[in-house]
């Protein structure tokens, strides 16, 4: 589990994903742009970090722990519904919710696997905009 200072008003995203560099490059980019990081490599971790520090946005890689997913997406979305935080989910989402009337598309994307970053930082910046319109 690591964080970054945050600064008073700053945006937090949390970024859960098993690979270091992944975390590494995300990190980097979104410090660049004000915004203060938490990262977890393990989804119970990430899970404890968004109840805990209520970030406005995480970034969930779909494959952080080995073995069936859809417990893991489940606890986030009922997490990130509960807490209004938007939910970024990298992969293949099994199972999904969809019916639930509370997952709206405002709180919840998913971008499938392969991704590039540039439209992953948009996706983030997009979300946080939103959230600043929305206040």
């Amino acid at each position: 589990m690591t964080s970054t200072a945050s600064e008073p008003g700053s945006a937090s995203v949390l970024i859960v994903d098993r690979s270091e560099e992944t975390r590494d490059v995300l990190r980097t980019i979104l410090e660049t742009r004000g915004l203060s990081i938490l990262e977890a490599k393990r989804g119970a971790t990430g899970l404890e970090l968004l109840r805990e520090q209520h970030p406005r946005v995480v970034i969930l890689d779909l494959e952080v722990d080995e073995g069936d997913t859809t417990g893991l997406q489940g606890a986030y979305e009922a997490e990130s519904r509960r807490d209004g935080t938007c939910l970024v989910m990298l992969g293949k989402v099994k199972g999904s919710n969809r019916s639930d009337d509370n997952t709206s598309s405002e709180t919840r994307h998913i971008i499938e696997k392969p991704y590039h970053y540039g439209p992953l930082i948009r996706t983030i910046e997009q979300l946080l905009e939103q959230q600043d319109t929305a206040a």
